[in-house]
């Protein structure tokens, strides 16, 4: 039978259970506090973690971008190749005249004939004012020693894959088998070389205008 709430032992036990509270009350309340502060250092780590994460995925694409651009700069203003051996003559200009002349049998610019030739072989020389004019709008000249008329069908083999931008023309004044010319570029070649082909790949097109100029 419980005592009476009013009864002394009913008090006494309701003081003791006081007591108890208040002695287990500080315990409980450090527990939670501590709780609440492994909570928000936990919270503040995730953050901590995020932001370093963004910053990483930030930087990262900063760099690709960085990259990016570059890599279009370097093919934007990246130098046209070259073939070891090729020689540049200086810039001799270019407008259209009558009866121009040059000081080369083999001219890589100039003042020209207004008139542009087309592309393809010539057994006959090909006047170098025509020829100036095919390599200002980006063909490649072949010329081959006119004494020597086997040599155009071997560059006419040799230079086979090419439908547009080759001329191959005899011409009675050079001293050497072949001397291969672009706009401002120039080899010579001891014969219908394999290398006059990428000579072809390398410097056709190269001029100041681009038209056509089939084969």
């Amino acid at each position: 039978m419980s005592p009476h709430p009013q009864s002394k032992k009913a008090k006494a036990a309701k003081a003791k259970r006081a007591r108890a509270r208040t002695t287990q009350d500080p315990d409980k309340a450090a527990s939670k506090q501590e709780a609440r502060l492994e909570r928000q250092i936990e919270q503040h780590r995730r953050q901590e973690r995020k932001a370093r994460l963004r910053r990483i995925r930030n930087a990262a694409l900063g760099l690709v971008a960085v990259a990016v651009a570059a890599g279009g700069g370097w093919l934007a203003f990246r130098p046209d190749p070259e073939l070891a051996g090729v020689t540049r003559p200086s810039n001799r200009g270019g407008g259209h005249v009558a009866g121009a002349t040059y000081d080369s049998p083999t001219p890589t610019s100039g003042p020209h004939d207004a008139r542009a030739p087309r592309c393809g072989t010539y057994r006959d020389p090909l006047d170098p004012a025509l020829a100036v004019h095919g390599l200002e709008h980006g063909a490649v000249v072949l010329w081959y020693d006119a004494a020597r008329p086997e040599l155009a069908d071997e560059l006419i083999d040799a230079t086979g894959e090419w439908d547009t931008h080759v001329i191959i023309s005899a011409n009675e004044e050079i001293d050497q088998p072949v001397v291969a010319t672009a706009w401002r570029r120039l080899k010579a070649y001891d014969a219908a070389d394999p290398e006059i082909n990428e000579f072809v790949r390398t410097y056709r097109q190269r001029g100041t205008e681009r038209q056509p100029c089939d084969r």
